[in-house]
């Protein structure tokens, strides 16, 4: 329950992260409602060739401007980033619509969806870089705010084009994208007033390109197969989802005999199934073997893609490509868990680049495959082969992944302890990963002063082995810290000085975790602390 809590205490924040959670809320539903809606546009102009066409031409555009756009948020202040990136967004949508309602020639209307996907593409990094300034006035809803962003990802995927779908069987693609304009100015009103400063790395005159990131990344993989493997691997997820948006509408309107409605809720399905199954890995990935999860999980999705090949109504092929969804979120989630346990963390931020680019190509080469297999095979049969496919490459990556999987760095007694602290419980898997990697061992004995009240630091202690007690103005605190117990949150979270004075009273061990790990962890820069002031009470010990 304290966990849960952790997770949510983002909601309850006064400094702005409320604000920038439904802000982005409203953006995500705005990403995946304006998708389908250039697409159910597309099909219906030019059938499933110009949708593919249209999902393509948007997508690889926003593969290669993103990155440089993105990096603007570090240029200015993130307050600022943010409302312009919305800004952006929303002038894009109003582009959109003005075209569709205009009946523009169709290249008109790819030109301004192009700009559209962009500037979207472009947004959701900033968000990123933003929370973390954020949650400097309460550092410890760094994991929540991220936290909820994940929950927010999963759940619009579903709601995006179930809303889409919806609105454009009723009123059009025209009036349909004037909802799109809509989202796009709240999420802007939320963010204007944030007062939040420059990125500190570009003061510095640091490199914060996301392509020279990227780039690096596969420098760094050349010398790890099984890891380029692994990647694939991820990328499989991203395939069968480009896919899906051709396929669910070409399907909805053929085999179903509905058009809009039944089209959102085919495309969506597997958003809703992704986030049922970020919840379901949660447990996967915390076992010492992850390569069951991570082939198991791909082997699953795409044999159950490949069954809807079978199927001729509505509710079942929504129910079955919601438990591929499962099965993609089970991989990715598994398969970032192994890249934390065994890449080095001086260059993980740049092969989880390289795996942003990667996943987005196969966005790309779903939405290139499903219209030619839609003139190959048909729309009934056209998931047949995808789904095979995915499913055979996810057999043939037993071997490789198995070596990746044997010589993983596992932490089973540091994950416990750190999950046992509520608001560090609340990271995802891989969050946790990153951060038990990052921690460090003290060892204490009977009349050892682990820190005196007054000292200031950047680090707090969980208890491993052992018994401790707390003294504050000479006087000896009521119990002891034994196994499991934490001291010093206040000092990492804020950098405040300590409150009491911590001696052993026996032999033991002690985690140590610092304020640059925790954040590493939480999704904040790697060149970005935490600083000052919190609502947690100073004197605070965990209970």
């Amino acid at each position: 329950m304290a966990s849960w809590r952790s997770g949510v205490s983002a909601l309850g924040s006064r400094s702005g992260v409320r604000r920038v959670l439904i802000a982005y809320a409203a953006f995500g539903l705005l990403e995946f409602y304006v998708w389908l809606v250039v697409v159910l546009w597309a099909f219906a102009v030019g059938g499933a060739t110009l949708a593919g066409v249209a999902a393509l031409v948007q997508l690889l555009p926003a593969a290669v401007m993103a990155p440089p756009l993105a990096s603007l948020g570090d240029r200015l202040p993130r307050g600022s980033a943010l409302v312009l990136a919305y800004l952006l967004v929303t002038a894009g949508a109003a582009l959109t619509w003005l075209a569709l309602a205009s009946h523009a020639p169709v290249p008109v209307v790819l030109a301004c969806a192009v700009t559209l996907t962009t500037t979207i593409a472009a947004a959701r990094p900033v968000h990123f870089a933003a929370l973390p300034e954020l949650a400097r006035a309460e550092p410890e809803q760094l994991v929540s705010a991220t936290s909820l962003s994940s929950v927010i990802d999963g759940t619009v995927r579903f709601a995006g084009p179930l809303l889409a779908g919806a609105v454009v069987a009723a009123s059009g693609v025209g009036s349909a994208m004037l909802a799109g304009i809509g989202l796009g100015l709240i999420s802007t009103a939320l963010c204007v007033n944030l007062g939040l400063p420059r990125s500190s790395a570009v003061e510095a005159g640091e490199d914060v390109s996301t392509v020279r990131a990227a780039l690096a990344g596969l420098g760094v993989l050349r010398a790890s197969p099984a890891s380029l493997v692994l990647l694939v691997f991820m990328s499989l997820d991203f395939v069968l989802t480009g896919a899906v948006d051709i396929l669910g509408v070409a399907y909805a309107e053929s085999s179903i005999g509905d058009g809009g409605a039944a089209a959102g809720l085919v495309v969506g399905a597997m958003g809703i199934g992704a986030l049922i199954g970020a919840v379901v890995s949660g447990g996967l990935a915390q076992g010492r073997r992850l390569l069951g999860a991570i082939v198991g999980g791909a082997v699953v999705e795409g044999l159950l893609f490949a069954s809807i090949a079978a199927w001729d109504r509505l509710v079942p092929v929504v129910i079955v490509l919601a438990a591929a969804g499962i099965g993609g979120a089970v991989t990715i989630v598994a398969g970032r868990t192994l890249l934390q346990r065994t890449t080095d963390d001086q260059v993980l931020a740049r092969v989880f680049a390289l795996q942003e680019s990667a996943s987005l190509l196969g966005l790309a080469l779903g939405a290139i495959l499903a219209p030619a297999l839609i003139h190959s095979v048909g729309v009934q049969y056209a998931w047949l082969p995808l789904g095979l496919a995915v499913a055979a490459v996810g057999a043939l990556g037993i071997a490789p992944i198995g070596v990746l999987d044997r010589r993983a760095r596992w932490l089973p007694q540091e994950l416990r302890l750190l999950r046992g602290v509520p608001f560090i419980g609340a990271l995802p898997p891989y969050g946790l990963e990153r951060l038990a990697q990052e921690t460090r061992w003290v060892t204490f004995r009977a009349g050892d002063v682990i820190g005196s009240a007054g000292d200031e630091g950047d680090q707090m202690y969980i208890v491993g082995d052992g018994e401790l007690s707390a003294w504050s103005r000479g006087e000896r605190r009521p119990g002891v810290l034994g196994p499991g117990r934490w001291f010093g949150s206040a000092t990492m979270l804020r950098g405040m000085p300590r409150a009491a004075t911590v001696v052993g009273e026996t032999h033991g061990r002690l985690l140590e975790v610092t304020r640059s790990a925790f954040v590493h962890a939480a999704g904040g820069d790697d060149r970005e602390e935490l600083v000052l002031h919190s609502r947690l009470d100073p004197e605070e010990m965990s209970t």
